[in-house]
């Protein structure tokens, strides 16, 4: 087992990731900048970064550290860069520095993807300053021997203030208000357990280079939520079927076909990854 340092450990991932690698047997030192955290750092900056590692010694690094509020990102260009790229720029820095051994798994996004998908890792299309950021950050993770994956997962939420997409809808349609779903955006995401499950793997194989990791298919984002709403027994009276191309009020655009081709990963694990209609139901024993 491994002695493993997870930075954002106390977001939305990071809640899940950091209990199942401690169940499965590995020492887990959490870092963050919350109570919550075992180390406290600020990763933009290269002497809380270097002390923070230097105490903890990892044999694995998973970085977390993410901003990921597209608009913001979008607003805010140097902000995008000093969450999304330069923690992992000083994580890298320390790890080529450091005279030991440390392999390190950068969790990436599957916003790097437009146009008809599914897409290999090759297949980019950068739509925002959100998306422009994780790939400096995968550029910079490349530096070093790391593990890349390109994902996006859904599941409940155990972090107090953090709701995830799920945690939304699941609300969302025991309501009455109106609620948009949009019929043209397509993705592929992981129940978040499943995805922690393949980090696990990741820290045990330590697989070199960029992979997508998502489900074997995909739909869109409103049938997605239709058959959440089946799987769970909610209704569906208040659900509005809409286009994202008609919805202008967002800053940055997006892209709205992230279905990923997810061969290179399981062919590398020696693994099937799940259908997307088996994770739907997968997660609703999570909410019933």
């Amino acid at each position: 087992m491994a002695n493993v340092l997870v930075t954002g450990a106390t977001g939305l991932l990071g809640g899940t990731l950091v209990p199942l690698l401690q169940e499965r047997g590995h020492k887990v030192t959490r870092m963050g900048r919350t109570q919550a955290a075992d180390l406290n750092a600020d990763l933009a900056s290269y002497e809380q970064a270097a002390q923070a590692l230097d105490q903890s010694k990892p044999e694995v690094i998973i970085n977390l550290v993410a901003l990921t509020n597209v608009d913001l990102c979008e607003k805010h260009p140097q902000e995008a860069y000093l969450r999304n790229v330069r923690p992992v720029e000083n994580l890298c820095l320390w790890m080529q520095s450091a005279n030991r051994p440390c392999h390190f798994i950068q969790i990436s996004s599957d916003q790097l993807y437009d146009g008809v998908g599914p897409h290999t890792e090759g297949k980019l299309t950068i739509r925002n300053h959100y998306a422009m950021s994780k790939l400096a950050g995968e550029f910079a993770a490349a530096t070093i021997p790391s593990t890349i994956l390109r994902t996006n997962f859904v599941g409940r939420s155990y972090r107090e203030g953090r709701i995830s997409l799920t945690d939304w809808l699941h609300s969302a349609l025991r309501g009455m208000a109106p609620i948009k779903l949009f019929t043209d955006v397509m993705f592929s995401p992981l129940a978040i357990d499943t995805l922690c499950d393949c980090i696990e793997r990741s820290i045990i194989e330590r697989p070199l280079g960029i992979f997508n990791l998502g489900s074997r298919d995909g739909m869109s984002k409103a049938d997605f939520a239709l058959a959440f709403a089946e799987a769970t027994s909610l209704p569906t009276t208040n659900v509005v079927l809409s286009k994202a191309s008609a919805f202008a009020t967002l800053t940055a655009r997006r892209p709205t076909d992230m279905r990923m081709q997810c061969d290179r990963f399981e062919d590398r694990m020696g693994l099937k990854l799940p259908r997307l209609i088996d994770e739907i139901q997968r997660l609703a024993h999570d909410y019933l």
